[in-house]
């Protein structure tokens, strides 16, 4: 996992000092509400998101994203003790967008493809029992960027994350907003 962090931070940073004003980096941060099966054990969590992308030409863009989701879980108690459960999510996945006109608010749609790393925690008597997994997941997207000025625009999407688990599939949908900066 760290050397999947580090490629992609390399690769941002490798892409923006090559490029101009074509590269956009940028974050969001939103609410994640779990849904299907994965809603019977998770609760409401929040998620915050890299991204790194290349505008190849005006309404097509290519890139990285990196994210963090955390799910609350439904706490309970056995005889022996409460036992507290959260899940996380960390997407590394690569993108497609599609931009539509506009000079200052530009709507797009798109898609994430890529890997999931799913994260269990269960705290109990004082101990800590984890354990992940990697999986393959796609996360329709659509947004709207708003251009606040040459240097900084505001970012708010839907995203539809769907990961492929063994037998079953973690599904949730997320409501994000946050920032886009382009590199000159």
């Amino acid at each position: 996992m760290k050397k999947l962090s580090f490629l992609f931070i390399a690769l941002f940073f490798a892409f923006s000092f090559s490029a101009n004003a074509q590269l956009y980096g940028g974050a969001t941060l939103g609410l994640q509400a779990p849904m299907g099966d994965f809603a019977d054990a998770a609760n409401m969590g929040i998620g915050v998101n890299l991204t790194g992308k290349y505008m190849f030409n005006e309404n097509m863009a290519v890139g990285l994203n990196l994210g963090y989701n955390r799910f609350g879980g439904e706490d309970f108690n056995f005889g022996d003790g409460d036992y507290e459960v959260s899940y996380s999510m960390v997407p590394i996945t690569g993108l497609f967008e599609f931009h539509f006109g506009g000079e200052t608010i530009k709507p797009y749609v798109g898609a994430d493809l890529g890997l999931y790393n799913f994260g269990a925690r269960v705290k109990y008597s004082g101990e800590t029992e984890s354990d992940s997994e990697m999986y393959f997941g796609l996360a329709p997207v659509a947004g709207i960027l708003y251009d606040l000025n040459e240097s900084l625009k505001l970012c708010a999407n839907i995203k539809l994350h769907n990961v492929f688990a063994e037998g079953e599939s973690l599904t949730w949908f997320g409501i994000n907003a946050g920032v886009v900066i382009p590199f000159n």
